[in-house]
């Protein structure tokens, strides 16, 4: 049952939370303060104590795995079957075990340990562990580049790293790099165990062989850690090239985890499916808040989530349908693959049945709440869809980057579930602001969450000021328990970013805010993605960009204004199925291949006509449409150092990258052609 409130000023004239949120996470989040659960392993504690035998992890088992060449790369296909799961107390005693291991091989209290693993319960069992013994742990996104790992564990002086059989041939390359490391601890395969590696100096040692030192040696009196002790140093992947630590304590990430508490309408007989990186702060706190709210965790992976996921064998179902989750979490990115990946299963249906699901969509975004017709609807239509993803999915949580209102509506309407939206920063452990899960509109983010303090801070370049009407503007300013201590051997950039007033410690986010009457908060601009072009007219490239993006031709786009232009431009990779029906169009053969069209200039200006056609549907105005496009066939990736570890553009690697085409552009749009 939903408590009804967004946010209200307080008595400082700070933004905060209002009366929202869920009475059984209230009532939950009494009892663990009433426990005195300040710090990770505490919640572990209490939990485990109070849920016991209750199912909480579960991990899907490997029947068969192909392996094959494709163009020169790799390919790997999997037979899978059931999940496993294994109780609250189980997880305690791995846990336990694992922690009283790492006192064997000499891991002390105040040392820290990197982990650069996929997403899998031996990932929290093993962090869990570490911090059970005081030991920090420095969490990197396997998708960073090899050079932004090796700085990583280099700066922070780990000599152990916990890593997995997948990621062990990577990281043994790296390794040369950071003369500190000493051992590496390997999480197994399923099928081939920790594998076998040449001597390189380096003890290499099997995850299960550290449980098994704990359990074999005598219970140890762990070095508990206290709830200002750091826990975690998490690499953010940013939109420079340099990565950063961000220092994280155990109390601010407890205030993350107890803003979900209270916000999720999740209890006992809940599923969630995890896949998202537990090397971000934001599935680490969701992960943590549901082992409190005793929610059933499976794990799986972005490459064997559904059934057309990549390593999905033929004849084996998605984990999402054998999970049968009822909440997830998501990037907005996932939830525009989803809906563009609906939308071509259904366009190659035909078209009689492509036009009812597009009407029969179309009536249910119009529709504020559930209704009879939409339960009809859903019976005649959009099940089948829906078990794409298991069928009795009621709860998305989205954050990461802003969700345009087009592909949240849309999602809603297909899935029947309830989206709330969360705006946070890792330096913020990933809470600022989040939906009440009763809260049908689109295009904010909620009130603050529990105990977080949000001002406006005028910005007179860009024009947002605190005293703008209707509605107050300015940049989003974050202060309270959950602001991190700042960035790990950087203290410059430190000071550049948090300041301390009134008492309380502040994030300065750079995004561009507005609360309206309501005290919800809507992230309306970036300040560094604002440009002032030659008419004097200031263009938001992220709204750009947002806003173009729910188009079924665009798999990444990056749009470009050099200060002073008369346009903006842009450079997109196009989703190569729709590309080609374009291509077809034009008058090339079904077979031609993405470079050849995306080189194509009638085809170029195809595209370029179609996004300008959406982008005035979107909403956006003369001077955002950019005037020229650039097609590339190859996909964005971290590895390219194109988008970060989360798949967020770096717009100045973009801009370098493609000097030469944007100069070409604006050489065409300039002299008229």
């Amino acid at each position: 049952m939903v408590i009804e409130g967004g946010g209200k000023k307080n008595d400082a004239g700070y933004w905060v939370k209002g009366e929202g949120g869920q009475k059984h996470g209230f009532a939950l989040l009494e009892e663990v303060m009433r426990e005195n659960v300040v710090t990770l392993p505490l919640l572990l504690d209490y939990a485990a104590g109070k849920h016991g035998d209750t199912p909480c992890m579960g991990t899907r088992q490997i029947i068969e795995r192909q392996r094959t060449a494709e163009n020169g790369k790799k390919m790997e296909k999997l037979k899978l079957g059931d999940y496993s799961y294994i109780s609250y107390q189980e997880v305690q005693n791995l846990v336990v075990n694992f922690a009283q291991g790492l006192n064997s091989l000499d891991i002390k209290s105040g040392d820290r340990i990197a982990m650069l693993a996929e997403t899998r319960s031996e990932w929290f069992i093993s962090a869990m562990g570490c911090l059970r013994q005081n030991v920090a742990v420095v969490t990197l996104y396997t998708n960073l580049p090899d050079d932004s790992i090796a700085i990583s564990i280099k700066e922070t002086e780990v000599k152990t790293v916990i890593s997995s059989f997948d990621l062990l041939p990577r990281l043994i390359k790296i390794l040369p790099k950071c003369p500190d490391v000493k051992q590496v601890i390997v999480m197994e395969d399923q099928v081939e165990g920790a594998g076998s590696v040449q001597e390189d100096g380096i003890k290499h040692i099997p995850f299960k062989e550290v449980l098994s030192l704990g359990k074999n040696c005598e219970n140890v009196t762990n070095s508990l850690p206290t709830a200002e002790d750091l826990a975690i140093i998490m690499y953010t992947s940013g939109s420079t090239n340099q990565p950063k630590g961000v220092q994280l304590t155990h109390t601010n990430i407890m205030y993350a985890i107890k803003a979900y508490i209270i916000q999720a309408d999740l209890t006992v007989g809940d599923r969630y499916l995890a896949y998202l990186p537990l090397a971000h702060v934001m599935e680490l706190a969701t992960e943590l808040a549901l082992i409190a709210m005793n929610v059933t965790i499976a794990y799986s992976s972005p490459m064997t989530l559904t059934s057309n996921s990549p390593k999905i064998m033929k004849g084996t179902r998605g984990d999402a349908i054998i999970a049968r989750p009822t909440c997830m979490s998501a990037v907005p990115l996932i939830l525009e693959r989803v809906i563009k990946g609906v939308a071509a299963a259904v366009e190659n249906q035909g078209y009689l049945k492509a036009m009812l699901f597009t009407k029969a969509l179309k009536y249910k975004q119009r529709q504020d709440r559930p209704s009879f017709s939409s339960r009809v609807l859903d019976a005649i239509i959009f099940n089948r869809v829906k078990e794409e993803l298991g069928g009795q999915l009621r709860m998305m949580v989205v954050g990461g980057a802003p969700l345009s209102p087009e592909i949240h509506n849309k999602f809603r309407a297909i899935f029947g579930c309830t989206i709330q939206v969360g705006y946070g920063a890792t330096e913020t452990s990933a809470s600022i602001c989040s939906m009440d899960s009763d809260d049908y509109r689109t295009g904010h983010c909620g009130p603050p969450n529990y105990e977080v303090l949000v001002k406006l801070r005028d910005w007179e370049e860009g024009g947002y000021l605190s005293t703008d009407t209707p509605y107050p503007r300015g940049e989003i300013i974050v202060g309270g328990p959950m602001i991190s201590k700042g960035y790990y051997k950087l203290s410059k950039e430190t000071d550049e970013a948090f300041i301390e007033e009134d008492g309380v410690r502040w994030f300065l986010t750079g995004d561009i805010g507005e609360f309206d009457e309501t005290g919800v908060l809507r992230v309306i601009d970036r300040k560094k993605d604002l440009v002032k072009l030659e008419t004097g007219e200031y263009i938001s490239l992220g709204n750009i960009e947002s806003r173009l993006k729910t188009h079924i031709l665009i798999e990444s786009l990056c749009v470009i204004a050099n200060p002073g232009a008369k346009y903006g431009v842009a450079v997109m990779v196009p989703v190569a199925d729709q590309l080609k029906k374009i291509g077809i169009n034009c008058g090339f053969h079904e077979d031609t291949c993405l470079k050849e069209l995306c080189s194509d200039e009638k085809v170029t200006t195809c595209v370029l006509e179609e996004l300008k056609a959406h982008g005035k549907k979107q909403g956006l105005g003369r001077w955002d449409l950019p005037a020229a496009i650039h097609l590339t066939p190859e996909p964005w990736t971290p590895e390219s150092g194109l988008v970060t570890a989360a798949l967020k553009i770096r717009r100045k690697n973009i801009k370098e990258h493609f000097r030469n085409d944007i100069k070409n552009m604006y050489d065409k749009v300039n002299s008229g052609e």
